[in-house]
């Protein structure tokens, strides 16, 4: 985010860094998806090589026959009975090099993807125009074009599912490679279509430190609430995304589960595109954070009455009408927030004179993957925690596909030996009863689908109380912009301004090297002595870096069932340090420079502007 706004070569700040590193990111999606070396024949399912596997296990004439077969088969030992209680698995435990070449196409995929392109994408679309109402028209097309792009892999999948509907393998494989191809068709439009404004090229002001302009962005009263409705509104959008496929499988027992979420995710792709226009009316007639109370308000309710519902008595309309409701919550957060968080960097602008929307991008950019984490890896930690099995502790079945193709699910305790297995849900069992219903989609302990109706409903609920009372109190209006458009204009003249939201005067003062060593730190830690804050971030390293070595030991010491907890939550912890580490790292730099006068100078006027916005 920093040089983005800070570095400016004559193709522009933004293009450069989306048009090098996208294709990278692209690649990364790909592979992260498509373990090649790994899948073996997982995309190319081919089942002769089993007993009975030279039947064809789809043909009506056939069926007798495979079933002769099998009934042989179980009967000599070669295969087991379906109601043997223990399976041996026929496939081998995962490689420790699966987990290498997972963590390093997942590091390089966020890497590629969200710091180095999304961040001045961001950027690009914030500083494209200054106007109020026209930003609300600008980010509402971009909306457009953005949720087409989300439907193209879940149409994708969607269509594969039907093809492949006990191989989700080869439905993420195939996805991957059309969504690899749509997205190097997007780079060229970008590269081609797309122009930065001659004044965003160069930028305005000053070089700043990076720990000094997410300090400054801290203290930006605005930015605060925004980031306090982008998270609760962030989790609204993504729980479902993330949860329902398993409310689908374990809370409404389907086993056909994959087609009918892919459809869902279609309908809140279509409900959030059909939605664009009115949110972009509504906006511009009423104003922006009206539309943020109101609709969010609006949909609450019907989030907490969705957790009350039985699962298995959960009609599929209402599962339908939810995702209406995500689709409307997230345009409402493409659109509203993306153009609030351009009226804050004016407002920033007002006070430092400089165009900052890399650093602005780069908190809301982490806060989205903070966000993903938290939606998606502490709701597993906790149904783990209470007895959670993936697919039902089933070796395949529910879209895994079974290596044998006259098996439709593979589990301790219930072998589903079927004609079709391989191709269709509805074929009967050949043994055992046959109604019975595949042990894939149960769940040993109901708190599994509690944890699993509390984050999808009931938490997405709480959160948009949160986004309304965040709302209810973010000051810049449709006057407060143009009031700070003004006073940005007044402030370039040489004459004076007042802040519109804080009625104070504002007051720049130029950022010499001595002011921006000082606003590393706050006003206590300037008050300590030299000796003790050199001591206590000395300290603060050493501990940052003393937790990496223990947490990396102890994830690596774990075993048995706790091991995935240990792993998933360590990562967690990683993260965090991976931000405080240079952080400390820098300031501990910037103080060893320092001379004793520096550090005893009174605050200066942007620190005590600083001090007054927040």
């Amino acid at each position: 985010g920093t040089p983005s706004d800070n570095v400016s070569p004559r193709w522009g700040r933004r293009k450069p860094w989306v048009v090098v590193c996208f294709p990278f990111a692209i690649v990364s999606m790909f592979l992260l998806v498509t373990p090649f070396p790994f899948s073996g024949d997982a995309v190319f399912s081919d089942s002769d090589d089993f007993p009975c596997g030279e039947i064809e296990p789809d043909s009506a004439t056939a069926c007798p026959a495979l079933e002769q077969c099998l009934v042989e088969m179980i009967a000599n030992g070669t295969l087991p009975a379906h109601n043997v209680s223990s399976v041996e698995s026929s496939n081998p435990p995962a490689p420790a090099a699966l987990s290498v070449w997972f963590a390093l196409f997942y590091f390089a995929y966020y890497f590629f993807s969200w710091t180095c392109t999304m961040i001045p994408y961001d950027a690009l679309g914030m500083e494209l125009t200054s106007d109020y109402s026209k930003r609300v028209s600008l980010f509402s097309v971009r909306v457009v074009f953005q949720f087409l792009g989300y439907a193209v892999p879940n149409a994708v999948g969607l269509v594969l599912s039907n093809i492949f509907p006990t191989n989700i393998i080869a439905v993420y494989a195939y996805t991957a490679l059309v969504l690899g191809i749509v997205s190097l068709a997007a780079l060229l439009v970008l590269g081609f279509g797309v122009s930065e404004r001659p004044e965003a090229k160069t930028g305005q002001g000053n070089e700043v430190p990076a720990v000094v302009a997410v300090r400054r962005a801290l203290c930006n009263r605005p930015y605060c609430i925004y980031l306090f409705i982008k998270f609760p509104i962030s989790l609204v959008s993504l729980l479902p995304v993330n949860l329902m496929s398993f409310f689908l499988r374990y809370g409404m027992k389907m086993e056909d589960w994959a087609s009918l979420y892919f459809t869902l995710v279609l309908v809140i792709l279509f409900a959030s595109l059909l939605g664009t226009p009115l949110v972009w009316y509504l906006t511009r007639r009423f104003g922006k954070r009206e539309v943020l109370m109101y609709v969010s308000g609006a949909c609450c309710p019907f989030f907490f009455a969705f957790f009350f519902v039985p699962p298995q008595s959960f009609p599929t309309a209402v599962i339908y009408i939810a995702g209406v409701f995500v689709g409307l919550l997230t345009v409402v957060m493409f659109v509203v927030l993306d153009s609030m968080l351009a009226d804050i960097i004016d407002y920033d602008a007002l006070h430092t004179g400089k165009r900052s929307e890399g650093v602005y991008t780069v908190a809301e950019t982490n806060l989205q993957q903070f966000i993903e984490v938290i939606g998606g890896v502490v709701p597993l930690l906790l149904m783990s925690a209470v007895g959670f099995e993936n697919n039902g502790g089933c070796e395949c079945g529910c879209g895994v596909a079974c290596d044998e193709a006259y098996m439709r699910w593979k589990c301790p305790g219930d072998i589903g030996y079927s004609c079709d297995g391989q191709s269709t849900f509805d074929s009967p069992p050949l043994f055992g009863e046959v109604g019975r219903q595949a042990p894939c989609v149960d769940q040993g302990s109901d708190a599994v689908v509690w944890i699993i109706r509390a984050f999808l409903f009931a938490l997405s609920g709480v959160c948009l109380l949160l986004v309304c009372l965040g709302a209810k109190i973010y000051p810049i209006t449709k006057a407060a912009h143009s009031a700070i458009l003004d006073a940005t204009e007044s402030l370039a003249a040489g004459g004076e301004a007042t802040d519109p939201l804080t009625g104070k005067a504002v007051v720049r003062s130029a950022a010499s090297h001595a002011q921006l060593r000082r606003e590393h730190f706050s006003a206590r830690e300037l008050s300590l002595s030299s000796h003790w804050l050199k001591t206590q971030l000395s300290g603060r390293l050493l501990l940052w870096l003393g937790a990496f070595i223990a947490i990396l030991a102890g994830m690596a010491a774990s075993g048995g069932e706790a091991r995935q907890y240990i792993v998933a939550i360590g990562a967690i912890c990683c993260s965090a340090l991976f931000v405080l580490v240079p952080w400390d790292a820098a300031r501990l730099q910037v103080l060893l420079k320092m001379s004793r006068a520096e550090r005893a100078v009174g605050p200066s006027a942007e620190e005590k502007d600083n001090s007054a916005r927040s």
